[in-house]
């Protein structure tokens, strides 16, 4: 059976926007926050998708949820990091966390602010954000730089680099088996995984579904060929060291398993 990729943005929300992938939700959100308190209800306030997501590239598809007790996240999958992604992930986060007042209302009302992105990529990320070498999941908060003391909790973001998996030996097994799920799995990683564990197998069954699902499978597929030739039109665009970098590039094309005529059709721009 053929089987989308889960690190493409599109299947990550796909897989995540309906009221039936609840507890799912909670078992990733709980991997990642480790939160005190159990997490038991969460509501996916941006399940739609647009109509042109196919090939509109300024689309970022992500899930805005609410937990019961007020607090809102957002959560996201990265295929490609680029150098302005702690500016949009920060803008993301402000956005979503001044939508909690209405004009008038106290500051008091407000909440913490969660935002979660995993990262795909080719794992050079550390550059663009100065992420923990050698750690999948970076967490940033707001601390005074001399006392290291907090400010506010309001501020709570997570990185979760695939790239790094198979080199950190941190990863609780929870986190680590969504890092496996997430990180370009195989037909065999995935029945792996579902033997593991229960929610694991009910994630593969959802992406077996949704993989079935014409529709979906031309919508994944168009996000994930229309980010590579965005990515290639502008590596082609600078002149310095250009040609070993289409080079790179189209051998990275490969390694992530994109089918040889696939490449041809995106280098030939």
């Amino acid at each position: 059976m053929r089987l989308l990729d889960p690190s493409i943005d599109y299947v990550f929300k796909v897989l995540f926007k309906d009221p039936d992938d609840e507890p799912r939700l909670i078992a990733m959100l709980t991997a990642i926050l480790e939160p005190a308190v159990p997490i038991v209800a969460v509501r996916v306030l941006n399940p739609e998708i647009p109509p042109d997501v196919a090939t509109a590239k300024s689309i970022v598809l992500d899930l805005r949820v609410e937990f019961r007790d007020g607090r809102q996240l957002f959560a996201e999958m990265e295929t490609w990091p680029r150098a302005s992604f702690p500016g949009r992930f920060l803008f993301s986060w402000a956005r979503l966390h001044v939508q909690q007042l209405d004009r008038g209302e106290h500051y008091t009302r407000l909440q913490p602010t969660i935002g979660i992105a995993w990262i795909a990529g080719d794992g050079r990320f550390e550059r663009i954000a100065g992420s923990r070498a050698g750690h999948v999941h970076s967490r940033y908060r707001i601390n005074e730089v001399t006392t290291g003391r907090e400010l506010t909790d309001h501020l709570d973001l997570h990185l979760l680099e695939l790239p790094k998996r198979r080199s950190d030996s941190t990863l609780s097994e929870s986190l680590g088996r969504w890092a496996r799920f997430f990180d370009h799995p195989s037909e065999t990683e995935l029945r792996e995984l579902a033997r593991e564990d229960e929610v694991m197998a009910e994630t593969v069954k959802k992406l077996e579904r949704v993989s079935a699902d014409e529709i979906h499978f031309q919508n994944a597929e168009a996000r994930r060929m229309g980010e590579w030739r965005d990515r290639y039109e502008k590596t082609f665009e600078r002149d310095e060291g250009r040609a070993e970098k289409l080079r790179e590039l189209v051998r990275s094309m490969l390694a992530n398993g994109l089918p040889r005529d696939t490449v041809a059709r995106i280098a030939d721009v």
